[in-house]
């Protein structure tokens, strides 16, 4: 899969269509430089290369080809008049016929070209929506547009729903206006194409059960542990050059205004004083940051991302909840809960990325840096939790072994420990294995061992017998290589539960692992199931479980 890509470096912030491409000759006239294009190597199950598939998809139940739909991106960039009649005109009376894995909606629009049409990208949009878009840029498959208004809203709008003042234009949410479990519907439908997309063999062999419902949150708002606002400063400006302190926000999106041309010293994001997918406490670390910040931002000399991390502690027993709740200037600093099973809990905000956080999910302790990954939502979590245990057990009359490979801080190797005989967590980074083993004993788990791994090698110094183990992957979005895949198979577990954050580059995997590697083929899939870790959003997480047929 290749993208296009500009070749011509820009200085941040400018528009390609302004910088001057020539250069003098020897006579002192300018000659002027075309700009061409190159092909980029991307990920087939990054958002880009799914985009790609997505467009395809759309195309084929058109009765349309690449051919009819392709723009000739030399001419457009070289041809001011075409450019501007390219990027800056506006569309009516356009149907809405898709939604994007990433939240965004495809429609097909009339082209420049007569004859010709287009595919246009559209944040905010629902299928069978009839809007008039503005188009602002162009790619050789599709263009991109904002949407101005909507002449017929989509039965599945409702913005009754919608709890955020800033939904619309930050690019946080996608979903905050269709009824929660149409927002799960869609998630299952995400996992059904990536299947589709990336697990071709096993759909038309039907080797694929039934996609499960996608498990609910409980939290549908104010659930999200972590937060990263920033902040631009324009070039060659320091904080000090500026008026008035920068926006301090999330990336926008959607709405013409905020086009390169209409950019101010804020920058690209949308200023907020809140966020209603995180948590309370989240949502006063960044009430309290923004205090510092509007009278610090005059010492920056760049752009900067600010972390925003829950940190849980367990209180004593005997500790009388809601005093000391704000710090020496009265602002509110921590926030003290009770659980139903009467844990006492006080929640802080840190912004330094090396602090050692806790959070506290199924009675269980853990400790990790406050930059590096874990979990987002923890009222899922546990539900989460408990479905991978019970896909754990093999036999109830003999030892059951947990591998968990891409371990980090040890969340599923410990939460699992009580289901197995033994655990051996491995990773690749020796920081996580040591915040692993310190999680393991301060929750006195005795039977997990943590590892360090070489990628080549994962399995190497695992000596549980394999026909008694089953294998937990968490792998980041990229997914498995086939290095890790080949000595999975050859490793040959009982069974393999993937958790995923990308479900694409998950049934790629999945795909490849049984047609390619030594043992794959002795595998079915068990169950694919998706959790909505993040609500009101387009992310969907998997977990898919495959079995040895033997045990079928």
């Amino acid at each position: 899969m290749v993208a296009e890509v500009l070749e011509d470096k820009k200085r941040p912030n400018e528009d390609p269509c302004d910088v001057d491409n020539s250069k003098r000759t020897r006579r002192g006239k300018r000659k002027p430089r075309l700009r061409r294009y190159k092909n980029k190597d991307i990920d087939e199950t990054s958002p880009l290369g799914v985009l790609q598939l997505e467009i395809k998809d759309l195309l084929e139940k058109h009765d349309l080809t690449k051919e009819d739909v392709v723009n000739d991106m030399s001419a457009i960039l070289n041809d001011p008049e075409l450019l501007e009649q390219y990027n800056n005109r506006i569309v009516s009376d356009v149907k809405v016929f898709a939604l994007t894995s990433n939240g965004d909606s495809l429609a097909i629009i009339p082209s420049v070209e007569p004859e010709k049409k287009q595919v246009a990208l559209i944040p905010f949009g629902l299928p069978d929506d009839v809007v008039t878009i503005k188009v602002h840029k162009s790619h050789p498959m599709y263009v991109e547009a904002d949407l101005l208004s909507i002449e017929k809203s989509s039965a599945m709008r409702n913005n009754e729903l919608i709890n955020c003042r800033y939904f619309g234009k930050c690019s946080g949410c996608q979903f905050q206006n269709i009824d929660y479990q149409q927002q799960l519907a869609i998630k299952k439908q995400t996992i059904i194409n990536a299947y589709d997309h990336f697990a071709p063999k096993l759909v038309s062999h039907k080797l694929l059960p039934e996609i499960l419902p996608t498990q609910e949150s409980p939290l549908t708002y104010n659930y999200r542990t972590k937060l990263t606002p920033h902040f631009y400063i324009p070039n060659k400006k320091t904080g000090k050059d500026l008026p008035c302190p920068p926006n301090l926000g999330i990336a926008s999106k959607g709405r013409p205004t905020w086009r390169k041309s209409d950019f101010g010293p804020e920058g690209t994001n949308i200023d907020i004083e809140e966020c209603n997918i995180g948590t309370k406490i989240i949502n006063q670390g960044l009430a309290n940051e923004r205090r510092r910040f509007n009278t610090e931002y005059v010492k920056y000399s760049k752009g900067a991302t600010f972390l925003l991390r829950e940190d849980t502690k367990v209180l004593q027993e005997d500790t009388v909840l809601g005093e000391g709740s704000v710090d020496e200037n009265g602002q509110v600093s921590k926030i003290e809960v009770e659980l139903e099973d009467n844990t006492k809990l006080v929640k802080t905000c840190v912004t330094k990325t090396r602090q050692i956080v806790q959070e506290y999910i199924n009675g269980y302790i853990f400790e990790f840096s406050a930059g590096e990954f874990f979990q987002n939502n923890n009222s899922i979590l546990p539900i989460v939790i408990d479905y991978v245990r019970s896909n754990l057990p093999l036999s109830e009359d003999q030892p059951n072994y947990l591998v968990d490979a891409y371990c980090g801080s040890g969340l599923f190797s410990i939460t699992c420990s009580s289901n197995v005989s033994k655990v051996i967590g491995v990773e690749i980074s020796a920081d996580s294995i040591r915040f692993a083993k310190r999680n393991a004993e301060k929750n006195n788990i005795k039977n997990a061992n943590f590892i360090v791994g070489k990628a080549e090698e994962i399995f190497a110094s695992i000596d549980t017998p394999n026909n008694q183990t089953s294998v937990i992957l968490d792998p980041p979005r990229k997914g498995c290589d086939d290095v890790f895949l080949n000595q999975l198979s050859d490793y040959n577990p009982a069974k393999i539960v993937y958790i995923s954050c990308n479900v694409h580059s998950q049934a790629r995997d999945i795909e490849w692992f049984i047609n390619n590697t030594a043992n794959g083929n002795q595998y079915y899939v068990e169950s694919i199931k998706g959790f909505d870790f993040f609500p009101q959003t387009h992310h969907v997480e998997t977990v898919a479980v495959l079995s040895l047929k033997e045990r079928k």
